[in-house]
């Protein structure tokens, strides 16, 4: 008997925790589900081991979901990712090339791939409610899939996504804080469409 009451306890434990994960992890789902568009200017960090420093870039990032990105580099380098919800292009301008591929063969490795698709965050991630600091929100995600990326952890602050944090390995981390943010504002497909600048090198074939 006392087995069983040690089995059960054991159990009814587990399930009550699984329901306060799931109840903690909500309000992420709930955000995605309610957005339908999203503009920020964003500050990229990433640490350099090899030189003690830290890597900076500056840019403005647009989403319309699902499917339609537009993430723009200013600084150091100009560089522009559009995802136009078939194809990802790439437009290196300092090279004069464009590389563009399906959105199908890549679409696991999108870093922001649990908030550009129409698909539930759990259906391709394990969630965890990590902390609240600073009035910020932590929620941490893990690929059910291999990806190139290890992790990722997402700030909510009153509602809104201020920050993603990307883990390539235990020491090779991307951070990205979003400001001047916009949210279920007007942006038309047309926006996302992407055109090929004439004269550059254009590497890889769209889909049609």
């Amino acid at each position: 008997m006392r087995f069983l009451l040690l089995c059960f306890f054991s159990f009814f434990s587990l399930t009550v925790h699984a329901q306060s994960q799931a109840a903690l992890v909500k309000p992420l789902q709930d955000y995605v589900d309610n957005l339908k568009t999203f503009s920020a200017d964003f500050i990229q960090l990433q640490p350099d081991e090899s030189t003690f420093s830290t890597n900076e870039a500056k840019g403005h990032f647009d989403l319309k979901r699902p499917g339609k990105l537009y993430w723009h580099y200013d600084s150091p380098e100009p560089q522009t990712i559009v995802i136009d919800g078939q194809n990802l292009w790439v437009y290196d301008e300092d090279l004069d090339q464009v590389t563009v591929r399906p959105v199908t063969e890549i679409k696991g490795d999108i870093p922001l791939g649990w908030i550009l698709f129409d698909e539930p965050i759990a259906s391709k991630f394990d969630i965890i409610y990590s902390k609240e600091a600073d009035g910020v929100e932590w929620f941490n995600l893990s690929p059910k899939s291999p990806t190139y990326f290890q992790s990722l952890d997402v700030g909510l602050k009153n509602g809104h996504m201020t920050d993603v944090v990307m883990y390539q390995s235990a020491d090779n981390m991307t951070k990205v804080h979003f400001n001047h943010i916009q949210e279920n504002h007007l942006l038309t497909d047309s926006y996302f469409h992407f055109e090929p600048p004439a004269g550059v090198d254009v590497v890889g074939t769209p889909v049609q």
